[in-house]
């Protein structure tokens, strides 16, 4: 697979979870934290497990949008890279919940940091993506917007492979973990 195919096939990935999105179902969410996973081992060219993740939310998420890197909880932490891997990423994909169990809260996840919803809802309630969000349940939380999150995904997409196409050791990364380890593709 060269630069283009990749970049195609990923940029069709994300297409498909617009599509999800007009189901106004919270898999969404699953499938665009995975996603995000693969492109963070991608662009590093290993796996660096959690703190690869943040990273990659922090350095090149936040180039999308800066509030990835920049929101900040009622008490001023600025953590939230660390609560989409431990609350959104390992929190959906192990559990399905957005309580993260007791491992994920030791390494610093809290209890609905993130919550989620679609942007019929937002738009209705007056919410926006990546602002702060509390009720009577939920004390200090950031939304995330389906609609608005796979957007900046798609965003992403392009950035890392216009920045790959200016830079080698980049692009041998990209397509070397897309050699190892092949997407998900027809055929399964």
């Amino acid at each position: 697979m060269d630069l283009p195919s990749a970049q195609a096939y990923l940029a069709a990935r994300v297409d498909e979870f617009k599509r999800c999105c007009h189901a106004g179902s919270p898999c969404v969410f699953l499938g665009a934290a995975a996603f995000l996973e693969y492109l963070s081992k991608a662009v590093v060219g290993q796996d660096d497990r959690g703190d690869g993740y943040k990273t990659f939310v922090k350095d090149w998420l936040s180039k999308v949008r800066a509030d990835y890197r920049d929101f900040a909880y009622k008490d001023g932490t600025k953590d939230l890279p660390k609560q989409m891997y431990h609350v959104l990423r390992c929190g959906i994909v192990h559990s399905f919940s957005l309580i993260p169990d007791n491992r994920d809260r030791k390494a610093g996840g809290r209890d609905r940091s993130i919550v989620l919803c679609h942007r019929a809802e937002a738009v209705s309630r007056g919410l926006h993506h990546l602002s702060p969000y509390s009720t009577t349940e939920i004390s200090d939380a950031a939304l995330f917007v389906a609609e608005d999150f796979v957007d900046d995904l798609a965003a992403l997409v392009n950035i890392v492979f216009a920045a790959a196409a200016g830079d080698s050791s980049l692009e041998k990364h990209i397509l070397k973990w897309l050699s190892d380890f092949p997407p998900i593709s027809g055929g399964y």
